[in-house]
């Protein structure tokens, strides 16, 4: 005679505790750069795992056959329960495939290299930035210009959003790699907000400092009606502001000209924590970051007051994965026994 539903039902909650340990375990041991000792950890954890696997899916599967389970309505909490098994267990091959990948994947370039010129990668790259640009100047209340009614500040201007979104990624990866695993990005002069739109995709946190009120409030309200309840766009005076030290990733892109940007770098490096990175894309800065503290990393891509272990940071983020962060959804806090493990490879770039 097949076992009653709540024999199985005691056996399936044994068998998923037992699990979630061990992915507890795993979760612990799995951190880049995955050498051979953590390799070996997870294999023996992993071995450990797929008896209690196989005798949850026996389990599950005498459930079926159980009498007690026809006369149950189809939304009773018994039925949802194994509907629940059934689910993460169903997750459980591709969990296991994206850890497996992580622990054996090459290094990947902070910066992969560019495509060549005038195929199609590069054409789409080039179409991506200016339908960027072009929804930029529809959406700013003033026509973009070069300066500003306020002596040494420049107007609203763009940059190329593809290569924002290049240092964007590589500066979140250099924080995982630091184990800052909840970034926080300020844009310095954002305008109406949209690399801010843009890095709220890529960090947990994601604001922007704009001196212009009108630009201000014009990107707030594109931050809610997007989708980033979150994201700050706030009305300040770059000269003036002093929570710089707040953030770990800074943008800034020509908010003002001559003696004042020199005021307003010298203002933001000074309060900075250290190991902070800046992207700074503009050829002032490349003169002088050397005198202010700074490093480079590549390109625009620039790091204040480095560790001195930054050789072993940059080496440790070609194993970060460059999976984005998991937006929220539903399902997230019904991985059951498998949470631990997706909650470490979204930790470590490598989830969904």
């Amino acid at each position: 005679m097949p076992p009653d539903l709540l024999s199985l039902t005691r056996i399936c909650q044994t068998e998923e505790t037992a699990l979630r340990a061990i992915f507890e375990d795993i979760a612990a041991a799995f951190a880049p750069p995955y050498d051979t000792k953590i390799r070996a950890r997870i294999a023996s954890l992993l071995t450990l795992a797929e008896p209690r696997r196989y005798a949850l899916q026996r389990a599950h599967s005498f459930h079926l056959h159980a009498p007690d389970l026809h006369a149950l309505p189809m939304h009773a909490p018994q039925r949802q329960y194994f509907h629940a098994v059934l689910r993460h267990l169903r997750l459980y091959p591709a969990a296991i495939t994206r850890l497996t990948t992580a622990l054996t994947q090459r290094p990947v370039p902070l910066f992969p290299p560019a495509p060549p010129p005038y195929g199609p990668a590069a054409q789409t790259l080039a179409l991506h930035s200016r339908t960027w640009d072009r929804m930029h100047a529809h959406l700013s209340p003033h026509t973009p210009n070069l300066y500003h009614d306020t002596p040494g500040h420049h107007g609203d201007l763009p940059y190329p959003s593809t290569d924002f979104l290049r240092y964007a990624m590589a500066a979140r990866r250099i924080c995982l790699a630091m184990d800052k695993h909840a970034p926080a990005f300020l844009d310095v002069g954002c305008g109406i907000g949209l690399k801010v739109f843009q890095a709220a995709e890529v960090f947990a946190q994601s604001d922007g400092l704009e001196y212009e009120p009108v630009h201000a409030a014009t990107g707030q309200a594109m931050m809610q009606r997007g989708g980033w309840p979150d994201a700050r766009i706030f009305h300040a005076d770059a000269l003036t502001f002093d929570r710089y030290g707040d953030y770990d990733v800074l943008y800034v892109y020509k908010p003002m000209y001559g003696d004042a940007l020199e005021q307003m770098e010298a203002r933001l490096i000074g309060q900075a924590q250290p190991g902070t990175l800046l992207i700074a894309p503009y050829t002032d800065f490349t003169t002088r970051f050397e005198t202010m503290g700074c490093t480079r990393i590549e390109g625009f891509l620039y790091i204040i007051r480095p560790p001195r272990s930054l050789p072993a940071i940059l080496k440790r983020a070609t194993k970060v994965g460059c999976a984005l962060p998991a937006r929220p959804k539903n399902g997230y806090v019904e991985d059951g026994f498998l949470s631990p493990l997706h909650l470490a490879l979204r930790r470590w770039g490598h989830g969904d």
